[in-house]
C-alpha cells in the first residue's frame, strides 16, 4: 500500500511540474520573442512619427521659401527693369533685406536674373563672377549660368554649394512657367537638415537619408560608421510610397522607413540595423534569468506542496471506503478509478444543481404587447413586422384580455412561459400571449382568435383557473369584453383591470367579467365598473377612457337620478373615486376646487372641468410613471457601477436586491444598456482595467482580481478577444503613446 501511494504521490508531482514546465517554457520563448517584436514594431512606429514631423517640417519650410519668391516675384523694386537703374538699387537692397529677415532657415538670399551680368542679394550687388569666385565652389561661369537656368520648378541644388558647402535652394521666376526670366537663391543654415535628423533615431545607431525628387541624396546624418549602399535607399524612395520593413543591404539586416512628401515629393528614409534590437533584450537577460530561476524553484516547491495537498484527501478517502469494507481490495488502478468515478459523480452532480436554465421572453415581444396595452397602435403597427419575425402573430379577428394577480414568490417560482404554452393548449381556436406588469405584481393575458362566442371564452377561463390553481389556491381572475380587432385591447384590458379590482374585493366569486360587476351592484347608485373602469383608466395614464367614462357615468348620472340630492352625491362619489386614485399614486392635484364646482356650477360645467382635469392629471401620471421607471432604471445602473468589482455579483442577487424577477432585471438591463447582464458587467469590469493599466504600476494579476475576476488567463483571453491585445500590450502601447 505504501508502494502504491508512493508512486501516486511521484505521479501528482511530476504532472504539476510538466504542467508548469512545458508551458511556461514556450511563454518564455513566446515572451522574448514578443519583447523584440514589440522593441522593434515600437522604434519603427517612433521613426516612422519622426520621419513624418520631420517632412511635415521640411514641408513647410520650403513652402515658406517658395512664398518668399512668390512676394519677390511680384515685388515692383525688384523687376528686372527696376533693378537694373542704379537709383533703385538701395530700395531694392532694403526689399531682399526684409525678405532674409522673415525666414529663420536661410542666411541670406541672392537674386540672379537672366540675360544680366549681376547678382543682387541684401549685401548689396555684385557681379556674376564675383558671385561664383566668392560665394560657390563653381569654377566655371558656364557651369553655373547651366544649373541655374535649367529647372522651371523650385528645387536643391546638389551641385550648386555656397561657400563652406551650404545648401541652396534654387526658386526660378516664375515658378512653373515655361520660360523663366530669373531665379532667387536662398542659402540655407548650416545646421537646418541635420538639426531635424540627428534625433530621429533617439538613442539608436543608423543613418537617416533625405532625398529629392529626383531620388538624389541632399542631406543624411553620421550616426552610423559603417557605409550603407546609396542605390538601395535610392530604389527605396523611388517608389514615393510609406514603407516599413526589413532588408538586407551588403549582408546585413536593415529595419527601414520611409516616408514620402506629396507636396515636395522629397523621400525621408531611416535605416536601422536590427541587432540593436537583440541586443536591447539582451541588456535585461540577465535579469530575466534570475526571474525565471526564481519561478522555477517556487514552481517546484508549489507542484510538492500540491501534490501532497492532493494525495492527502484521495488517501483519507481510501482509508474511509477500507475501514467501511475491509474486503475490499485496493491496486494502483483501482485507486485511481475509484478517485475518477468518484470526482465523475461529483462533477455530474454538480452539473445537475446548475442546470437553471431561465426563460426568458423577448424583449420585443413584451414592448409590442404593452403597446397593444397602451393603446400606442401607432408605434405598434411599425413593429408589426418584427413582429412576424418572431413568429408573434395576431390575426384573429376577435380579442379579450384577462388578468390575475400573483404574489412575488408566485412570479419567481411559477414558469410564466410554460403557463402561457399550457393556456394556449386549451382550447384550439384561441392562442394566448402573456405579459408581466412588474409595477403591481400583475400578469395580464391577451387572448386572440377567430370567434367571440362567450361559451368558448368562459370555458377558456375556467380550464385557465384549473391550471392556476395549481401554483394559487385561491386565484382571482378578472376579464375584458370580446373586441373585434386589436385597436380596443386597451379597452379590454382596462376592463379586466376593473374587474381583477372588483374580484379581489368580492368574497363568493374568484373569475369576475367586467360585464358582470352590474349584475353583483347595487341598482340604485352608479354602476360599479364604470366607477372601477375610470380608476383603473387613471392608473394606466389613459386620457382618452378616462375622459369617455367619465362622460358615460354623467349620461347614466341624467338618465337615472330621480333628485337633485342623490345626484349631487353620486358626483361626489365620482369625484371621489378620481381623487382616491389619484392620491394613490401620489400625484399632486388641488381637488378643492373640483368639489367647489359641485356646489356652484351646473351638471355640464361640472362634466366639462372633469374632463379638462382628467386630461392634465392623466399627462402627469404618464410621466410619474416615466420617472419611476427612469429612477429604477439610475438606481440598478448606480449599483452596477458601485459594485460590479464583487466576485459575488450576480443577476439572481441584484433580483432580490430590488424585490424584482430575474427574468424581468435581465430583459430590463438589455432594454436599458443594448447589452446582457454579464456583457455589461464585462465591460465596466474591463474599463476600470483599462484605467489601472495606465494610471498605476501594479501588477496585471493584481489589477484583475481587483475588479472581481479570480480566473485571471481566462479573463486575459477573452481581453485580447476583446480588444485585440494582451492587458500586457495595451499598457505598452498605450503608455508609449501618452508619454
Amino acid at each position: 500500500m505504501k508502494k502504491m501511494t508512493s508512486r501516486l504521490l511521484l505521479q501528482y508531482i511530476f504532472s504539476y511540474l510538466i504542467i508548469f514546465f512545458v508551458p511556461f517554457s514556450v511563454m518564455a520563448l513566446i515572451l522574448y520573442h514578443n519583447s523584440v517584436s514589440s522593441i522593434r514594431e515600437e522604434i519603427e512606429l517612433s521613426n516612422l512619427h519622426n520621419l513624418n514631423h520631420v517632412k511635415n517640417l521640411t514641408d513647410n519650410r520650403m513652402q515658406e521659401l517658395s512664398k518668399i519668391g512668390t512676394l519677390i516675384s511680384y515685388d515692383p523694386n525688384l523687376t528686372p527693369y527696376m533693378i537694373k537703374m542704379k537709383e533703385n538699387h538701395p530700395e531694392a537692397k532694403k526689399s531682399l533685406d526684409k525678405y532674409k529677415e522673415n525666414s529663420s532657415i536661410i542666411t541670406d538670399l541672392y537674386l540672379y536674373y537672366n540675360e544680366q551680368d549681376h547678382i543682387y542679394s541684401s549685401e548689396g550687388l555684385m557681379s556674376t563672377n564675383t558671385f561664383i569666385e566668392y560665394k560657390t565652389t563653381y569654377t566655371e561661369m558656364k557651369t553655373f549660368l547651366m544649373d541655374i537656368e535649367s529647372s522651371t520648378y523650385p528645387f536643391i541644388s546638389n551641385n550648386l554649394k555656397l561657400s563652406n558647402n551650404t545648401t541652396a535652394y534654387i526658386y526660378p521666376l516664375p515658378s512653373g512657367a515655361v520660360k523663366q526670366y530669373g531665379s532667387v537663391i536662398f542659402k540655407l543654415k548650416d545646421s537646418f537638415f541635420k538639426d531635424m535628423i540627428n534625433n530621429i533615431l533617439g538613442t539608436y545607431e543608423g543613418k537617416v537619408f533625405i532625398l529629392d525628387h529626383n531620388n538624389k541624396v541632399i542631406a543624411t546624418n553620421n550616426r552610423y560608421s559603417e557605409t550603407i549602399d546609396l542605390n538601395q535607399i535610392e530604389k527605396i524612395a523611388s517608389s514615393k510610397k510609406s514603407f516599413i520593413g526589413e532588408l538586407k543591404i551588403d549582408g546585413n539586416s536593415y529595419s527601414i522607413s520611409s516616408v514620402n512628401s506629396e507636396r515636395s515629393n522629397w523621400s525621408f528614409v531611416a535605416a536601422i540595423p536590427t541587432e540593436q534590437f537583440y541586443g536591447k533584450v539582451s541588456k535585461f537577460s540577465t535579469f530575466i534569468w534570475l526571474i525565471i530561476l526564481g519561478i522555477a524553484t517556487a514552481a517546484s516547491i508549489l507542484a510538492i506542496m500540491l501534490g501532497l495537498y492532493q494525495y492527502r484527501p484521495i488517501k483519507k478517502i481510501i482509508e474511509f471506503i477500507k475501514n467501511k469494507d475491509e474486503s475490499l481490495q485496493f491496486s494502483s488502478n483501482n485507486e485511481l478509478d475509484t478517485v475518477r468515478s468518484t470526482l465523475e459523480n461529483i462533477y455530474l452532480n454538480q452539473e445537475q444543481l446548475n442546470k437553471i436554465v431561465l426563460h426568458q421572453e423577448p424583449l420585443v415581444r413584451d414592448q409590442c404587447l404593452m403597446m397593444l396595452l397602451q393603446g400606442q397602435m401607432d408605434k405598434y403597427m411599425q413593429s408589426e413586422g418584427l413582429l412576424e419575425s418572431l413568429n408573434i402573430q395576431i390575426d384573429g379577428p376577435y380579442s379579450f384580455v384577462f388578468t390575475t394577480e400573483l404574489t412575488s414568490r408566485q412570479l419567481s417560482t411559477i414558469d410564466m412561459k410554460k403557463l402561457e404554452l399550457s393556456s394556449s393548449s386549451l382550447i384550439k381556436e384561441v392562442t394566448i400571449f402573456s405579459v408581466e406588469l412588474i409595477n403591481n405584481k400583475t400578469m395580464v393575458y391577451v387572448a386572440n382568435g377567430n370567434s367571440d362566442n362567450p361559451s368558448v371564452k368562459e370555458r377558456l377561463i375556467n380550464e385557465f383557473q384549473r391550471i392556476l390553481m395549481k401554483h394559487n389556491p385561491n386565484p382571482k381572475i378578472g376579464v375584458g369584453e370580446t373586441y373585434k380587432g386589436i385597436n380596443h385591447i386597451n379597452r379590454s384590458f382596462i376592463e379586466a383591470s376593473a374587474a381583477l379590482e372588483f374580484a379581489k374585493l368580492s368574497e363568493k366569486r374568484d373569475i369576475i367579467a367586467f360585464t358582470e360587476i352590474d349584475e353583483l351592484n347595487e341598482k340604485m347608485w352608479i354602476p360599479k365598473e364604470y366607477l372601477l373602469k375610470l380608476s383603473m383608466s387613471y392608473k394606466q395614464g389613459d386620457a382618452e377612457i378616462a375622459s369617455e367614462t367619465i362622460i358615460t357615468l354623467f349620461n347614466w348620472l341624467r338618465d337615472n337620478s330621480s333628485s337633485i340630492h342623490l345626484l349631487k352625491g353620486m358626483t361626489y362619489d365620482v369625484v371621489n373615486t378620481i381623487t382616491k386614485t389619484v392620491n394613490d399614486m401620489n400625484v399632486p392635484c388641488n381637488f378643492g376646487k373640483i368639489y367647489q364646482l359641485i356646489e356652484r356650477q351646473s351638471f355640464i360645467e361640472i362634466e366639462k372641468n372633469l374632463i379638462e382635469m382628467t386630461i392634465d392629471i392623466c399627462a402627469e401620471i404618464s410621466k410619474t410613471k416615466e420617472s419611476q421607471k427612469n429612477q429604477l432604471e439610475q438606481n440598478i445602473l448606480d449599483y452596477l457601477s458601485n459594485h460590479y468589482a464583487e466576485y459575488e455579483l450576480s443577476l439572481e442577487g441584484m433580483a432580490e436586491q430590488f424585490g424584482l424577477s430575474s427574468s424581468y432585471l435581465s430583459r430590463f438591463i438589455k432594454e436599458q444598456t443594448g447589452t446582457t447582464f454579464s456583457q455589461y458587467v464585462w465591460n465596466l469590469r474591463t474599463d476600470e482595467v483599462k484605467k489601472q493599466l495606465l494610471q498605476t504600476n501594479s501588477s496585471i494579476k493584481k489589477i484583475i482580481s481587483e475588479v472581481g475576476y479570480i480566473d485571471v488567463p481566462n479573463f486575459i483571453r477573452k481581453f485580447k478577444n476583446s480588444e485585440g491585445i494582451t492587458p500586457g500590450q495595451f499598457r505598452k502601447l498605450y503608455t508609449k503613446t501618452t508619454e
